[in-house]
């Protein structure tokens, strides 16, 4: 885990960095929605170009210029090449703004992954990017709204690799990290609940020995350390973690954790990524081409992550 006390937020200076992610999705359209109907606390820098985002009287970012409450300013910035998706770029910026100081918490609008794939960056997306820069530390994938907390334990892997990637090892240090990076945003701890792999958590090894050989001596290793509820079958346990407060469900592949969240609460959830050197958020959908340049997007769920990293910097 990277050192706790090197990504502690400066929080005498809360300014934040906000992506307009890709230019022909939705990015464009909430972030300047959430900003109409956001109070900043702090600075706010804007990273786009102004091509796609051609909002009058945000004055231009001066490197290194303190930023005044609820000042807001724009990073224009063009791609250096033709084959370089210029919503990376976006990301490439506000991350060199957070990790000299300038910022201390970055906010995204969706990209499309297959565009960073077919240009020069070598990411399935955010995540995997972030992974590059986290100091030897693997982040976390974590979703954050009121009634549900759920962190995924694999993200954009194909599913035939999730059964390799899942050891009592690897689950007890991604468990640490999670826990560990929770309490220190949110100064109190949090109850986990772990999703079974199969079917009713694997019927006592009828329906898979994962659960009995992997999974429960991995639970084992952590009671007494980190507060656990137990394991539950995958269908049943978002429930139960719903119902009681500060609990957090670990769930083991991208849809497992992802189908019931978004279902329940797509408008108002956040992902917030733990484990980097700065705050990072971002709304919990996609670019959403095919409402793109309507003005029909709803910007619930971009406000939502832009006024969760601003608390995490209170």
């Amino acid at each position: 885990m990277p050192n706790q006390d090197a990504k502690k937020p400066n929080r005498q200076n809360k300014v934040i960095a906000v992506t307009i992610g890709d230019p022909q999705g939705i990015g464009p359209e909430i972030v300047q929605k959430s900003l109409a109907a956001y109070t900043p606390h702090g600075g706010l820098v804007i990273v786009g170009s102004r091509r796609f985002f051609p909002v009058a009287g945000i004055a231009n970012f001066c490197s290194g210029a303190a930023l005044a409450a609820g000042e807001t300013v724009f990073l224009d910035v063009d791609s250096a090449s033709v084959s370089e998706d210029i919503s990376f770029v976006f990301v490439q910026k506000a991350v060199q703004l957070a990790l000299s100081g300038q910022v201390q918490a970055v906010v995204t609008a969706p990209i499309n992954k297959n565009k960073w794939l077919h240009g020069k960056a070598p990411y399935r997306g955010h995540t995997d990017y972030f992974e590059s820069i986290a100091a030897g530390a693997s982040p976390a994938m974590f979703f954050w709204s009121k009634p549900l907390k759920v962190a995924l334990f694999t993200h954009h892997v194909p599913l035939r690799e999730v059964f390799t990637r899942i050891s009592p090892g690897k689950i007890t240090a991604f468990v640490r990290l999670v826990a560990g990076e929770l309490k220190r945003l949110f100064a109190r701890e949090f109850i986990f609940y772990f999703s079974g792999l199969n079917p009713h958590a694997g019927e006592n090894g009828f329906l898979g020995s994962e659960e009995e050989e992997t999974i429960i001596p991995a639970l084992a290793e952590l009671q007494g350390e980190i507060p656990i509820a137990g394991l539950f079958p995958p269908d049943v346990v978002f429930n139960k973690a719903r119902a009681v407060k500060d609990a957090v469900v670990i769930a083991w592949t991208h849809d497992q954790g992802l189908i019931p969240f978004k279902l329940l609460h797509a408008g108002s959830g956040v992902q917030l990524t733990l484990g980097l050197p700065f705050i990072r958020t971002s709304p919990v959908h996609g670019t959403a081409y095919d409402i793109a340049g309507k003005g029909m997007a709803d910007h619930a769920s971009m406000l939502a992550a832009m006024k969760l990293a601003a608390s995490l910097l209170r």
